[in-house]
């Protein structure tokens, strides 16, 4: 039956548009996470249905993070590493965005740096903070939405 499932998260992935080894790294993620339901899984159905949900929303999560990344990387200057001034520059960039993080309200500052610095997954920390999974999602996003808000406007002057 794993077989099976892992062949249906890959099959979806790529119909996302998914190349095979990043199909393929999708659907482990998805046989992990089924894993941790496994016992809350009932038959073979059930366990499919949530197969391909889950792989559903792995998929729109890395295309989310992807295209966020490549936002964020729109909106950032390339340096020249041996000049000074980009350095210097650089430099002050980072602190920039340490202090906006920092400003950010309490919950939504520590679902961003542990998603984004500790590259932990949505579930942990879902489990740390005590909150739904759906909540961290939201948080992430408008942290997310507002620190580049703020890195556009800071740009633009």
């Amino acid at each position: 039956m794993a077989g099976e499932t892992r062949a249906k998260a890959v099959s979806i992935a790529g119909q996302f548009g998914y190349a095979q080894d990043d199909a393929e790294d999708i659907a482990q993620d998805v046989m992990l996470k089924l894993w941790s339901l496994h016992e809350q899984l009932n038959d073979k159905a059930h366990l499919m249905a949530s197969a391909v949900i889950t792989t559903k929303r792995v998929c729109i999560d890395r295309w989310r993070t992807t295209h966020q990344h490549a936002d964020m990387a729109a909106t950032i200057p390339l340096i020249d590493e041996d000049s000074l001034h980009d350095h210097l520059e650089y430099t002050e960039l980072e602190h920039w965005i340490g202090e906006q993080i920092d400003s950010l309200p309490s919950t939504a500052g520590m679902v961003l740096r542990m998603r984004q610095l500790e590259h932990r997954e949505l579930g942990e920390i879902a489990d740390i903070l005590g909150i739904q999974q759906s909540s961290v999602s939201t948080l992430l996003s408008r942290a997310r939405n507002e620190l580049l808000n703020k890195l556009k406007r800071r740009n633009q002057q």
